[in-house]
C-alpha cells in the first residue's frame, strides 16, 4: 500500500490546510484524501475547495458542506450565519464563472462515505454520514451505538466530524490521542477511527492535525500554522463571527 495522507474538516482555513498540505509533500506524500468538512465556520472555502480538488484523489462530502448545497438543518446560530455567508461567495449566479461552477459541481458530486483498502471511510458515522457524532464518552455512556456500528464494517472506519482525534476498538474502549507522531498498527481488529480537524481542532491543540498511512501504521501529525491571520481574516466578517476566530487560538 502507497503511504497516504487523510484530512478532514478543514472548515475554510486556507492557512492551516496549506500548512498541512506543505508537510504532506515534505514527507513525500502525493495521494491525499478527505473526510469532508471542506467549508464552513472559515473565512476561505472557495480558496480551499480549489486545493482540495487539486490536490485529494479522493475526497468525501461532510454536513457543512451539505448544508451549502441544501440548506442547514440542525445548526447552530452561529454555524448556520456562515453557512449563509458562504452561500454568498460561493453561489451561482448569472456571473459565476467556469471556475465558480466547477467548483460547485465538484462539492455537489462529493460521495457521502467510500470502501478503499479494506477500510471505511465517512465523514460522521456509518449509520448516518453527515450527522452522528462518535465520541470518546460514548463508549462507557452509550455501548449499544458501538455495537451497533462495529457491526456495519469489516475492520477499520476512518471518521472526521467531532474534531477530537481518538481510536475506538472493538471490545477495548477507546483511546485519546494527545501530541504527535503517536501511532496506531492496524491488525484484524475492528476499529473506528478519528483522524481530527485541520482547520478547527477541538482537543486543546490548536495546532492542525492529520494522519498518515503507511501499509499497516496509521500516524497522526500536528502542524502549527498562522492562526492568528485567519483569525484576523474572520473578525473582519463581523461582530456575530468573533468566537469562531476566537477558538482557534484555543483548539475548542
Amino acid at each position: 500500500m502507497a503511504m497516504k495522507a487523510l484530512i478532514s474538516d478543514i472548515h475554510g482555513n486556507l492557512e492551516a490546510l496549506e500548512a498541512v498540505l506543505r508537510e504532506i509533500r515534505h514527507q513525500g506524500i502525493d495521494e491525499v484524501w478527505c473526510l469532508g468538512d471542506v467549508v464552513g465556520y472559515g473565512p476561505n472555502p472557495v480558496e480551499c475547495a480549489d486545493l482540495i480538488r487539486k490536490n485529494c484523489s479522493l475526497a468525501l462530502m461532510g454536513n457543512h458542506d451539505w448544508a451549502l448545497l441544501n440548506s442547514p438543518v440542525g445548526f447552530n446560530t452561529l454555524a448556520t450565519a456562515m453557512i449563509y455567508k458562504t452561500k454568498e461567495w460561493m453561489r451561482i449566479t448569472d456571473s459565476s464563472t467556469e471556475q465558480d461552477k466547477e467548483r460547485w459541481d465538484f462539492l455537489s458530486q462529493l460521495p457521502l462515505s467510500a470502501e478503499v483498502d479494506g477500510m471505511f471511510l465517512v465523514h460522521a458515522s456509518p449509520r448516518a454520514e453527515l450527522s452522528e457524532y462518535i465520541l470518546p464518552s460514548d463508549v462507557s455512556h452509550d455501548p449499544q451505538k458501538f455495537e451497533e456500528i462495529f457491526s456495519m464494517i469489516d475492520r477499520v472506519c476512518l471518521v472526521g466530524h467531532s474534531h477530537v482525534p481518538c481510536c475506538i476498538t472493538e471490545g477495548l474502549g477507546v483511546s485519546t490521542v494527545r501530541g504527535e507522531n503517536v501511532t496506531i498498527e492496524l491488525d484484524d481488529r475492528k476499529r473506528i477511527i478519528n483522524i481530527g480537524s485541520v482547520g478547527q481542532p477541538r482537543d486543546g491543540d490548536n495546532r492542525a492535525c492529520f494522519v498518515t498511512l503507511n501499509d499497516e501504521i496509521l500516524r497522526y501529525s500536528r502542524v502549527p500554522y498562522d492562526y492568528r491571520r485567519t483569525m484576523e481574516k474572520i473578525t473582519k466578517l463581523g461582530e456575530e463571527f468573533q468566537m469562531l476566530g476566537y477558538r482557534l487560538g484555543l483548539g475548542r
